[in-house]
């Protein structure tokens, strides 16, 4: 177990799950919980175990996923730092409909569910505060769908790879980034399949990107932004 950072701790105020509570509340809650360090690979939960736990991801990825009886695997969605893990499974009181694993090393926020839900239950203002915040993170995703479906994969995938780019709004007008995690699941992630993401690679030549193994090089940072945005 480590300590929460300074960086932790803004994470943890900007998560949508926690954002709303109390100072006092919060206290109590950090107090029951651990952070952790998982390597690349670690099982956190696998579907049907009892979900006593929610995660909130400090730095890292974890892959959300479900086996199917023929054996194949269905990546439901693979999750970035400040985005919390089976809160759904938690409120309603289920086992975890899916299994989890961490794709690169991370830390993480084990939240133990009894005592998220004794916070709830003793202040019916917080549940509703915290219930208007989900409700407004899910009709963000429901726009950010939107508007993943008005854009080309290459688009799509130009968006991704500025978003993991740490110098792209200072000014740079080029960088070299490395994927968090391997290209199945940066396609899994942003909807397509692999050869999908390979065909807009190489559409993506076209406005500088290029790549090397897990590294891709952005030769014109302005130029990949602008045509990411073109409708």
């Amino acid at each position: 177990m480590t300590a929460l950072t300074p960086v932790d701790m803004n994470i943890i105020r900007r998560a949508p799950l926690l954002m709303d509570i109390p100072e006092k509340e919060m206290t109590r809650l950090l107090d029951a919980s651990s952070v952790v360090e998982h390597k690349r690979g670690k099982l956190l939960f696998l579907r049907g175990e009892a979900a006593d736990h929610i995660f909130l991801l400090l730095d890292g990825w974890v892959k959300v996923f479900r086996d199917s009886q023929e054996g194949e695997q269905t990546v439901i969605g693979v999750l970035k730092p400040g985005e919390t893990i089976a809160e759904a499974a938690i409120f309603l009181g289920r086992d975890y409909p899916a299994s989890a694993e961490v794709v690169g090393d991370a830390r993480l926020l084990e939240i133990p569910s009894s005592v998220l839900l004794s916070l709830l239950r003793e202040d019916g203002e917080l549940g509703i505060r915290m219930l208007g915040t989900l409700s407004q993170r899910l009709r963000g995703l429901v726009l950010h769908i939107e508007q993943i479906q008005a854009r080309s994969t290459p688009q799509r995938l130009g968006e991704f790879l500025l978003g993991l780019c740490a110098t792209c709004d200072g000014g740079e007008s080029e960088t070299t980034i490395d994927l968090p995690y391997d290209k199945f699941l940066v396609a899994a992630r942003l909807g397509m399949k692999p050869e999908s993401l390979s065909r807009a690679l190489v559409k993506l030549r076209d406005v500088g990107v290029t790549t090397q193994g897990h590294q891709v090089m952005l030769g014109d940072i302005q130029k990949l932004r602008n045509y990411c945005s073109e409708t």
